[in-house]
């Protein structure tokens, strides 16, 4: 099986002994409960936005399941089954994830599950399955993986992560126990950006950026990410003049490059109309660049709000195609959006 890796955007360090984050402390207490009263379920779906540190949470869950002395409720990260797990040898544990980037995860590797899961533990424990991002499985591998979870060993344990739930069979959603993460409070983001060197103004932009989510904040600050944001922006700004071409532009963006994903452009695009739909409301001040959209959009009162929280709706049905698994044409979907953007502003 492929190591695992992450989206180029949202980076999630690992600490030496893995652990929760702060606004994962009660996910993680009510699971560790399940586990030591003997009561966890066969499959988990750990699912919420990207940029939660659902990664994290999984790793650190499965090092607590593999490591033969916990402390503390957490791995050790001294024992044999813990330095086997480092070592990536651990013959009881099993990532499964895109053999390319952003790739699909194929019916060949769930497929090869079988064997890992019919036979028996090597080291007299659990076996672990970490699986991400479920939602990239196509309809065959998705079938694939019901039927291990149809007929679960006793001592297997499915770890599936996802950014995008809606995007899996509702048969395999119905036979795991999710574990949600919404977005945590502003201020606590806010505190843990501080601790991770994410001050001020700068923390506040980057985490509505990141629709709240704090490890996407931190991402969003590398210079090659804040490079692909601000050319994007000018871009659409440009396009409100009229000085470029929505064809041309969806050419341009359809694969933002490294940094970046459509579906981060997406967001990109949904906050700042989000923004525009606050200034425009409750005479909220905003940046410099998005106050210029706005003193260039038609009109006043609440009539010239419609056409924007209609383009609101549209960039949330685009991210939904991006992120499922209906595969669109992302030249025709960024065209599409790239016109109506330009309406917007005639």
């Amino acid at each position: 099986m492929s190591k695992a890796t992450e989206k180029p955007a949202v980076v999630e360090a690992q600490p030496p002994i893995p652990s929760p984050l702060p606004w994962q402390a009660s996910q993680w207490q009510r699971l560790g409960a399940q586990w030591t009263a003997g009561r966890c379920p066969h499959a988990l779906l750990v699912s919420g936005q990207a940029g939660l540190g659902k990664r994290r949470f999984a790793d650190a869950f499965a090092a607590l399941l593999l490591c033969d002395q916990p402390r503390h409720g957490l791995a050790c990260g001294e024992c044999r089954g813990c330095n086997l797990r480092v070592a990536g040898t651990h013959p009881d544990f099993i990532r499964v994830v895109p053999e390319k980037e952003g790739g699909p995860l194929k019916v060949e590797q769930v497929r090869e599950l079988g064997e890992f899961v019919g036979r028996t533990s090597a080291r007299e424990g659990v076996r672990v399955v970490w699986l991400a991002p479920a939602e990239a499985m196509n309809i065959n591998a998705a079938n694939a993986l019901l039927k291990n979870l149809e007929e679960p060993s006793a001592s297997v344990i499915f770890l599936l992560i996802t950014d995008n739930p809606s995007g899996l069979l509702p048969t395999i959603r119905s036979r795991c126990q999710t574990i949600a993460f919404p977005v945590p409070p502003h201020q606590s983001a806010l505190r843990w950006l501080s601790d991770s060197g994410v001050e001020g103004d700068m923390a506040s932009s980057a985490l509505a950026l990141a629709g709240g989510a704090p490890l996407l904040a931190v991402s969003l600050m590398e210079p090659e990410a804040k490079e692909i944001r601000d050319q994007f922006l000018a871009d659409l700004t440009a396009l409100t003049r009229g000085d470029e071409n929505p064809v041309t532009l969806a050419g341009r963006w359809e694969s933002p490059g490294e940094g970046a994903d459509l579906n981060m452009l997406l967001q990109f695009w949904q906050s700042w109309v989000g923004q525009m739909l606050k200034a425009r409301t409750t005479d909220q001040a905003v940046d410099t660049p998005i106050m210029a959209l706005l003193q260039r959009l038609p009109g006043t009162g609440p009539e010239s709000q419609r056409p924007l929280f209609g383009f609101y709706d549209q960039l949330l049905k685009a991210r939904g195609l991006v992120t499922g698994n209906s595969n669109p044409n992302k030249r025709l979907l960024m065209e599409e959006l790239l016109i109506r953007w330009s309406a917007l502003f005639r």
